[in-house]
Parts: structure tokens; sequence; C-alpha cells
């Protein structure tokens, strides 16, 4: 009995480690760039990536449903005006290029007040951060996550005309969605200067409780070999 119990008790004790990794994911959420920032430098094996609409795009192209570039796959939750996105330069940003939304009266390049949309990674991620370009005292600024939330007052900015949201998660996700609030008082527009997603080459907890299923099969396959050879040499 001791000698079945001793594979058996590893192959359970790795399991459990495995599986208590996976159920103590939790998700952090920022309205501090330089907080999510200081927070990311400080995780290993990780990658940020920066969309700033400067690269690749030209003042007036268009975002439509279900479009792809650089790895983001936009959609965008249609209204009587919005109609999808576009690059525009009549606002803030970094670049020069921000993200607004396309109204289809045609003259504003801008999200109004509750406009949403969202973007599907082409691959798991574990930290998202969005810029807003807003006006102060307007509303309030977020983004929604499968593991999580963060949203951000505009009370105060961040970094020039810009707030913040962020999250940082140990498990991964697969896209995220924006929006404003101001109550119902309709102040609340605002253009993307910025978009940032980290891909973590650790490997995601589920991967880690199968591997421990793994090992469980495996120490059972070696410990009934060694059995039954000691079996048919006895």
């Amino acid at each position: 009995m001791g000698k079945l119990m001793r594979p058996m008790t590893w192959a359970l004790v790795l399991f459990v480690l495995a599986a208590n990794q996976q159920a103590q994911a939790q998700s952090t959420s920022y309205t501090s760039s330089a907080a999510y920032n200081a927070a990311l430098a400080g995780i290993p094996n990780q990658s940020t990536m920066v969309e700033d609409y400067g690269t690749g795009f030209s003042a007036g192209d268009l975002i439509n449903n279900g479009s792809t570039f650089h790895g983001l796959t936009y959609q965008f939750v249609a209204t009587p005006t919005l109609s999808g996105g576009i690059i525009t330069n009549q606002f803030n940003s970094f670049s020069g290029l921000s993200l607004g939304g396309n109204q289809s009266n045609g003259a504003a390049q801008f999200f109004f007040d509750g406009d949403q949309f969202s973007v599907t990674f082409s691959q798991p991620v574990y930290a998202v951060g969005l810029f807003f370009n807003v006006n102060a005292n307007s509303g309030n600024f977020g983004l929604n996550t499968s593991v999580g939330s963060a949203v951000t007052g505009s009370a105060a900015y961040d970094t020039s005309t810009f707030v913040f949201a962020g999250l940082i998660s140990t498990d991964p996700f697969n896209s995220a969605s924006f929006f404003s609030n101001s109550g119902g008082n309709g102040t609340a527009s605002y253009n993307v200067p910025e978009i940032t997603f980290t891909i973590s080459s650790v490997p995601e907890p589920s991967s880690l409780v199968l591997s421990g299923i793994a090992v469980i099969v495996g120490l059972m396959v070696t410990w009934v070999r060694v059995r039954r050879r000691s079996l048919t040499s006895a």
C-alpha cells in the first residue's frame, strides 16, 4: 500500500497546486497610467504592444465592424448616428492621429456620450489600457473584460487632456469593450489616442491544470508497469 500511495500522493499534490494557482487568478484595475506601466514592468515574460493609430493609418481611414488592424478586430455598438470608427487628426493625441466615432451626420469624428466599441485580440492577453481624450468633468470612462473592469472619472487628467483606465489580470482574456457615461448629461464624448495590451509567454493556468492531469496519468502508467514487472519477477 505504501508503494502505491507514493506516486499517487505526489501526483495529487502537483494537481492541487496547479488547480490552486488557477483558483487564485485575479485582476487589478488602474486609473493611473504611471501605476499601470510600473506594474507591467514588474511582470516577467511579457511583451507590451501599443496601438497609437499613428503607424499604418491616415486621417480619414474608416474602421468598419469586423475590420482587423494590427491584430485588433473592432466591433462598434451601432446607434442612430454611430456607424463605425474613423481615424482622425482633429483632436489631441500622442501620435497626431486617434480613433474616433464615425458619426452619420458626416461632420463629427468622435464618440458621443454613451458610444461603445470593443476589440478582440489575435491571441489572449493579460493586460489592457486605454487613454480617453475628454473634456474635464464630463463623465466616466472605462473598459470591461471577462476578468474584470476599470472605470475612471474626469475630474482630473492623467496626462495632458487624457484620462486612463487599465486592467492587469493573472488570467488571460480575449477581448475588451470601452464605454463612456455621463449619467444622462450628454457630455461624455471622447476619442482614443492609444490602446496598450500585453501578451505573456507564461503558460495559462488551464494549461497548468492539464499538465497536472498529465503528470497523474504518467505516474499511474509508470507505477502499473513497475508493478507488473515486480509480479512477473515474483
